[in-house]
């Protein structure tokens, strides 16, 4: 059994349904279609086929580790996508976690070429990748990602273009978002980095500092929800201490 992924969306009108991928391939993309065992729903439809037409209010996604192995996984990130390619909302999710499923932070009407993504990371010591999902007032939505070296200050870029969180999120206030980190000994073992993702302002000045988790087993992320305006030339990095 390899690595897998469940997700439930519930909509507006009381539809809820499962989707998933029982192959799940650590520190990738991944793009979810409809799965689960035994319920009464056609399988391997993508979300914006599934359910076209309804408004998801409710989503979270849990991770599994393949069984023929001891590794531990975590999830790293998720994200409904819209069909230009664009980031419509955050998706919340961890470990074998027990809880009501989280609202999304707005609403999101369906329409074709919408697809559920989502990344997990393989829980280790070596495990390096930083993620920073945001969401703005105004409805844009960003991921910024890096793999951090040791004992390195390393910028984390947006995940599509590549860019600085200045250069993606300019003139932005973030309302919401979560961090993670999936290293077993936390982002700072040696002393010899910090214990936060951070931001610093044009002037390297520190401007703000995001706390991550490593949402493994009986983890799950934790929407930050505070007003964080962004400038142009804002920078987000990450100092992994090991």
């Amino acid at each position: 059994m390899a690595n897998s992924v469940q997700c439930i969306v519930k909509c507006a009108s009381g539809r809820v349904m499962s989707f998933g991928d029982t192959n799940v391939t650590a520190s990738t993309t991944t793009t979810l279609k409809t799965q689960g065992i035994g319920l009464n729903q056609t399988g391997s439809i993508d979300l914006g086929n599934a359910l076209v037409g309804e408004t998801i209010t409710n989503a979270f996604m849990t991770v599994t580790a393949a069984t023929t192995t001891s590794i531990t996984v975590s999830y790293l990130l998720g994200f409904i996508e819209n069909p230009d390619g664009s980031i419509a909302v955050p998706v919340e999710g961890g470990g074998c976690h027990s809880g009501c499923m989280p609202a999304l932070v707005r609403p999101v009407r369906v329409t074709v070429g919408m697809l559920l993504k989502m990344q997990l990371a393989i829980s280790s010591a070596t495990a390096v990748r930083a993620s920073y999902v945001a969401y703005a007032a105004s409805g844009k939505c960003s991921v910024f990602q890096v793999s951090a070296v040791a004992d390195t200050e390393t910028e984390i870029v947006d995940l599509q273009t590549g860019g600085t969180i200045g250069q993606s999120m300019a003139g932005q206030t973030i309302v919401a978002g979560y961090v993670t980190f999936p290293n077993v000994n936390g982002l700072n073992d040696d002393q010899g980095g910090n214990n936060f993702f951070f931001i610093e302002n044009s002037q390297g000045q520190l401007k703000d500092a995001l706390f991550p988790v490593n949402a493994k087993e009986y983890a799950k992320v934790e929407m930050l929800r505070y007003p964080l305006r962004i400038s142009q030339n804002d920078v987000l990095k990450v100092t992994w201490g090991s």
